[in-house]
């Protein structure tokens, strides 16, 4: 007999240990639906029952961690109480752990919620890859019935952005070399936002230094008293909309230069394009912006997920009926100011009901 580790042996001991430990995840989800079973004999429709006095469930909570540690606070227990019910016609689905459930309870769709779950299951999702999914539903659900509501004639809920302060066109700032890997560190590099920099020439960066505002004549760079506030506001044109939050589009990023850029559109979130609700919004950002010129970008970073993020505004070329031919939903409107100043798309969006602030 040998005491070599082989690869297949080693491969064994390595699926067992998994198996060992997904059967207790297993039996775990097991425990809380029934827990939560008891939390209901205890609680009532969310009141305690009046023969054991108010304090019955803080005292369930109190002697369980007690005995079994932490995890069985008064919310936990609500929370196990509410897996039970959302589950009490059929068992939990145990092939997903109880983090996986917990992601779950938001979706207050059976049918919605029985779908996800055998999708994480079939696809072996992580619970933060199925917190995406839930959240994208719960912003499809959320749409959908802003959408009906206005079909209704009865309004939506307008909660909208703060319509933020835009810069100046042709603002740039003058960047540091040593703050970058560039590897010639005799020369000013022209910072025009979206991770972009121009290297100058010597006759371009005389008389500037790094940290100057500048902004670009057409002919020369030049320091006139601009400032931070006038910084990363640029022109653009639509190349595509990708959906209803997300466009393509070529922007003018100064001094002779363009870049094609993904923009997001900061502080919404529309439903997913493979959704019906999703195809509305798409459909409506396509029609407003139909004709539309040239837009005003304004950038701004999000260290969250680092990406650039962007609110945009256009001046209609024409009114949103008259745009849609009379296909929009109805109650569609485009907010174009009568004195020409231009619509916030970002805003324009929730007003119409395609989607959520975020």
């Amino acid at each position: 007999m040998t005491n070599k580790l082989t690869p297949s042996r080693y491969k064994e001991i390595l699926a067992d240990v998994i198996r060992l430990f997904k059967n207790v995840e297993h039996s775990l989800v097991t425990a809380y639906w029934k827990t939560g079973q008891y939390t209901v004999e205890i609680e009532q429709d969310g009141e305690p029952r009046a023969a054991y006095g108010d304090g019955i469930i803080h005292k369930f909570s109190e002697e369980l961690t007690e005995n079994l540690g932490p995890g069985f606070s008064v919310t936990s227990l609500r929370r196990m109480r509410q897996f039970y019910l959302e589950n009490r016609k059929r068992a939990p689905v145990r092939e997903l752990s109880w983090s996986h459930h917990v992601v779950l309870m938001p979706v207050t769709d059976a049918k919605v919620r029985k779908a996800l779950e055998q999708k994480a299951v079939r696809e072996g999702l992580t619970r933060d890859n199925l917190r995406v999914l839930v959240r994208h539903e719960a912003v499809r659900a959320q749409v959908a019935a802003q959408l009906r509501a206005r079909e209704s004639g009865l309004g939506i809920r307008k909660e909208l952005l703060k319509v933020p302060k835009l810069g100046l066109f042709d603002t740039c700032r003058i960047k540091d070399p040593n703050e970058t890997p560039w590897p010639d560190k005799n020369v000013l590099l022209l910072d025009h936002g979206f991770k972009g920099y121009r290297a100058l020439m010597p006759a371009e960066a005389r008389g500037l230094k790094a940290g100057d505002i500048v902004a670009w004549t057409g002919v020369k760079l030049v320091k006139n008293g601009r400032t931070a506030q006038d910084l990363f506001t640029y022109r653009a044109y639509l190349e595509s909309v990708i959906d209803g939050d997300t466009l393509w589009v070529m922007l003018d990023t100064n001094i002779r230069g363009a870049s094609r850029q993904k923009l997001r559109l900061r502080g919404i979130d529309c439903p997913e394009i493979n959704t019906e609700e999703g195809k509305k919004a798409k459909q409506f950002v396509e029609k407003v912006l139909k004709g539309v010129p040239s837009l005003t970008v304004l950038s701004s970073k999000n260290p969250t997920f680092d990406r650039y993020e962007a609110d945009v505004f256009f001046l209609p070329v024409r009114s949103l009926k008259a745009s849609t031919g009379g296909t929009g939903t109805k109650g569609d409107q485009c907010s174009s100011d009568k004195e020409g100043k231009e619509v916030y798309l970002n805003n324009l969006i929730l007003e119409n009901g395609y989607a959520v602030k975020v």
